[in-house]
């Protein structure tokens, strides 16, 4: 599989001017194997820390670019996106005009260099590579990613304040959510850089001040 993306990349080496992120991309799937099949959200999350939140507003504007991006290039027919990898099937997300559904396919319907994240088009009844689509998507979805991270990070700069005390609303995982008590805002936000010793004692109700940089138990 790997081999296979290599021999195509080289003979698009003169026309790519993508050329040193494939191969960094490449490498990263050699170093990683298990990466290859991989959506390329669930990469962006497991390389840094995101809120639920984020998730659901990442997942929301994946759809938003796919959606658009499937009308911008309907004059090269339907698209197909591949979301997932089964055990023999591929979850596809196929695009036409005005209409989107999410099939299930046998993974032997596609070229052999097919992974997660292409995008592909039906061209005589053939699944084909649609390289031009593949790196777009991607250079769109990561742009789309990163900028909500930004926002997401600076948000949380924003929201702690040095000597203000928060009280835990709930805990989902490894979230937080906490009610700064010393403004007395209308909103609560989800702390995702919570102090892994103090994750047990994160319980609904309990205090924690911010001092010095990170959270500390009210009253320690």
């Amino acid at each position: 599989m790997i081999l296979d993306r290599f021999n195509s990349l080289i003979n698009n080496f003169k026309k790519n001017d993508n050329i040193k992120d494939f191969l960094n991309e490449l490498k990263e799937e050699m170093d990683n194997p298990n990466d290859v099949n991989m959506g390329i959200l669930d990469k962006i999350q497991k390389q840094n820390k995101v809120s639920i939140g984020t998730k659901n507003k990442m997942d929301a504007k994946q759809d938003e670019i796919l959606i658009n991006y499937a009308n911008e290039t309907i004059d090269k027919g339907d698209l197909y996106f591949i979301a997932e990898r089964l055990e023999n099937e591929f979850v596809v997300y196929k695009y036409e005009e005005n209409n989107d559904s999410v099939l299930k396919i046998d993974t032997n319907k596609f070229p052999d260099n097919t992974v997660v994240n292409c995008a592909l088009r039906l061209i005589d009844e053939n699944y084909v590579i649609d390289e031009d689509a593949t790196i777009e998507l991607k250079n769109r979805i990561t742009n789309m990613a990163n900028e909500l991270i930004e926002e997401q990070n600076k948000t949380l700069e924003e929201y702690r304040k040095e000597g203000h005390l928060y009280r835990v609303s709930e805990k989902i995982n490894n979230s937080i959510f906490l009610y700064d008590i010393t403004d007395n805002p209308s909103f609560e936000i989800e702390e995702i850089d919570f102090p892994e010793e103090l994750q047990e004692k994160a319980l609904e109700g309990v205090i924690f001040e911010y001092s010095e940089g990170e959270y500390k138990l009210k009253g320690e």
